[in-house]
């Protein structure tokens, strides 16, 4: 028996084109990463696989030598072939099920997507512009070795994006991360372009100067990233004014009432309402919620009853109310009073509803507050509820804001119960004025000359006078806010003249402004008339979308321009009553709360609310995922055979991009490194300690009808690499012919080692 000794161990070599590939994927995950981390879609992780896949998709075509209208030609094909599976099963349904009217769709949402408030055609803008980058990504840095070129879209995703996002913290690593493949990218596409001029010269690389480079490049890139992160700025002055509009406002607020700044805010939710400056609406979701009401319903964040200096503040147990505080509570009924004196839990005419809610992070700015639909009674989630306190008890009278324990995170969800008014106009009319003693704080307001609270209060009575009864004076001021011709929506609104209340000059002089305007002037003249008000500040009931694969069911997608501000004034035995003072507009289709019929759902008139289900059988599994649908294969229209037909398209694409690689090098090292991938693939590796010829010969043992192109294929490669005289074209190009006259025969040598594998020894 011969004794076969041990070869030494080898390192690993990685070839060079599966580094490049690497680098370029990862460079694009990291940029997609970046961009869903800025929160601007959700639940859109598939963005970073057809990023990545396009990186892929173009490193293979550059390798396989193919010449560059190709891409052009396919670019479209594997756009789709990316883009459809990834996102096919998010797609709502809107009744139509036609192949027709889904290209539409989808060839509508690349191109118009980023510029949509929905979701889904958000998200497919933005795996379209992801693709096209991972795809310039991949061809110019393998193919052109360009990598500056190459990664400046990157650049400019990555700046668009940390130059818009609410959530810069949030995009800080991903960022850094990006940044630091960029470099990699570059220089690896230098060294490539240095290593093909160095063969047309017939210049032999030193063995490691690849490995050494690389080393050096991954270190520095590194290094200088991390110092990127770490160093403090060289500068303290803020510069961040001159890339982001305005203060980071409220849909109302531009942060400032003294309109001292003449950039823009942008419409947000703030939970105090000081009419201020001009807004800009650039709307971001922020929650999905589903509901049983199947009348019109808005999200409670935050009450503010304070009036102070012009402007209204939710109670922060001032001097005024010293009642006020949080009581912390277990998941479940909220901490309320529910006796016929309370703010409206236990009232007449009230229904109960209930609404599943997905909230993204920062839906209520920086706070942990958590939205309600309708006067709050009930939430799934620990946390601290706030309002008035009963006194000597851990009940409150009013539940102004509830805070959640958990916090806020993308995707956190509430269900939360709350009752809804059914009070008819006769039933309002004749509630009278016989209020609860701890209501009355609630018409404090101040008569300051000096900035007009006065004339106000004198063009509140001129607006209702003749009127016998609070709900008529409120009407009427709320028709007068609403009429057209005499008060317009705008969210630039003239500034006031120095030491005049925004809202005085908006009623008396320039009557032009946004929500917090009309919402703050109504509740002041009602206040001056003796009616018990608050304003609310939170959601309007944003756009209702169908879902997925459920025909009639929809759900609610709010954005942070359905940030709104409305009224509520107090009346006796039926609580807290609604009123939209804010006429419709682009921002939001308001209009005024529809009265009931006086019936009541869901409570006992004049006795104890009953105790509202936290989650209902068959209610709590309609509600999508924050910026998302339900999974698409139980969408009528959307057949399982469709999605296994994409996938299996995506792979025939890709099986034909490999033929193409291997059939078409471009230089007799590109095809001797495919004949080693080949080998490999068989089961024969090349040994280290074998030449060309070597290798070529053991090939050509084990399939005979290779032997002849792969001695050719050997012997050029030898002279090309080691001869003085350079091998012309014409010798090229015979040489790489016979390359493919060997990639014939591999089927035959596959099945030949496969049959050798299979032979007992």
């Amino acid at each position: 028996m011969q004794r076969v000794a041990p070869q030494p161990a080898t390192a690993v070599s990685i070839p060079r084109p599966v580094v490049s590939t690497l680098l370029c994927a990862g460079l694009m995950a990291a940029t997609s990463w970046a961009v869903l981390a800025a929160g601007f879609a959700q639940n859109a992780g598939g963005a970073v696989v057809v990023a990545v896949a396009a990186a892929v998709e173009a490193g293979l075509l550059a390798r396989a030598g193919v010449p560059r209208w190709l891409p052009l030609v396919l670019g479209p094909i594997l756009a789709l072939a990316a883009i459809v599976p990834t996102t096919l099963g998010a797609m709502p349904f809107d009744g139509n099920a036609t192949v027709g009217h889904g290209i539409n769709r989808y060839i509508s949402a690349i191109f118009n997507g980023l510029g949509s408030n929905a979701d889904w055609p958000f998200t497919v803008g933005l795996c379209a512009v992801l693709w096209l980058c991972g795809y310039w990504v991949g061809w110019m840095a393998m193919r052109e070795r360009r990598g500056v070129l190459a990664v400046l879209p990157v650049y400019a995703i990555l700046a668009t994006n940390v130059l818009n996002t609410r959530f810069v913290n949030n995009v800080a690593l991903p960022e850094a991360v990006a940044v630091c493949f960029t470099l990699l990218v570059i220089a690896d596409a230098h060294l490539d372009r240095l290593h093909a001029r160095w063969s047309r010269s017939n210049v032999a690389a030193l063995p490691g100067t690849r490995s050494r480079f690389a080393a050096s490049v991954t270190v520095m890139s590194v290094l200088l990233t991390l110092l990127a992160l770490v160093l403090p700025p060289v500068s303290t002055a803020d510069i961040s004014s001159h890339f982001f509009p305005g203060g980071g406002g409220t849909k109302g607020s531009a942060g400032s009432t003294a309109f001292s700044s003449s950039e823009a805010g942008s419409i947000q939710f703030n939970g105090s309402t000081q009419p201020g400056g001009a807004l800009i609406s650039e709307p971001h979701p922020v929650l999905v919620y589903t509901t049983d009401s199947p009348a019109t319903v808005y999200l409670r964040v935050v009450d503010d009853p304070v009036f102070i200096g012009g402007n209204w503040y939710p109670d922060r147990n001032s001097a005024l109310t010293q009642e006020w505080g949080g009581i912390q509570y277990n998941a479940g009924s909220l901490p309320r009073d529910v006796s016929a004196g309370d703010g409206g839990v236990a009232a007449r005419a009230t229904k109960t509803v209930h609404s599943v809610i997905v909230l993204h992070a920062g839906a209520t700015g920086d706070s942990e507050l958590s939205p309600i639909a309708g006067e709050p009674l009930a939430i799934n989630q620990d946390g601290i509820a706030y309002g008035l306190v009963v006194p000597g008890t851990d009940r409150l009278l009013t539940v102004d804001s509830v805070t959640l324990d958990a916090g806020i995170e993308n995707g956190t969800t509430v269900d939360t119960t709350g009752t809804i008014s059914t009070a008819s106009v006769a039933q309002l009319r004749s509630a009278g004025t016989n209020y609860p003693g701890w209501v009355r704080r609630y018409v404090a307001w101040s008569d300051d000359s000096t900035h007009g609270a006065s004339a106000v209060a004198q063009l509140a009575r001129q607006w209702t006078q003749g009127l016998a009864n609070p709900y008529d004076m409120a009407t009427a001021i709320e028709a007068r806010f609403r009429n057209a011709t005499q008060f317009t929506y705008t969210l630039s609104p003239p500034a006031p003249p120095v030491n005049e209340w925004p809202i005085v000059y908006f009623l008396t002089t320039s009557h032009r402004g946004y929500c917090q305007y009309f919402a703050a002037s109504m509740g002041l003249m009602l206040r001056t008339l003796g009616i018990p008000t608050r304003l609310v500040n939170g959601y309007g009931p944003g756009v209702s979308q169908a879902l997925n694969g459920r025909p009639g069911q929809r759900q609610q997608l709010v954005t942070t321009s359905d940030a709104h501000t409305w009224v509520e004034a107090y009346f006796p035995s039926y609580g807290w009553i609604p009123f939209e003072p804010t006429p419709p507009s682009a921002d939001g289709n308001y209009q005024p709360f529809v009265r009931g019929t006086g019936a009541a759902t869901g409570s006992t008139p004049g006795g104890a609310a009953p105790t509202p289900d936290l989650v209902k059988p068959g209610f709590n599994d309609t509600i999508a995922p924050l910026g998302s649908l339900p999974n698409g294969s139980q969408a009528r229209g959307v057949s399982p055979l469709l999605v296994l037909g994409y996938m299996a398209g995506a792979l025939l694409v890709l099986a034909v991009l490999f033929t193409l690689w291997l059939a078409l090098p471009r230089s007799l090292r590109g095809a001797w490194r495919r004949l080693e991938v080949v080998g490999r693939l068989c089961g024969m590796r090349r040994r280290p300690s074998e030449t060309y010829r070597e290798y070529s010969l053991r090939l050509a043992r084990a399939q005979p009808r290779a032997g002849a192109p792969l001695a050719e294929l050997s012997l050029q490669l030898g002279r090309a690499q080691y001869s003085r005289d350079r091998v012309d074209r014409a010798t090229v190009r015979r040489a790489l012919a016979s390359w493919r006259r060997v990639l014939r025969v591999v089927p035959l040598l596959a099945w030949t080692q496969r049959r050798r594998a299979m032979q007992p020894a």
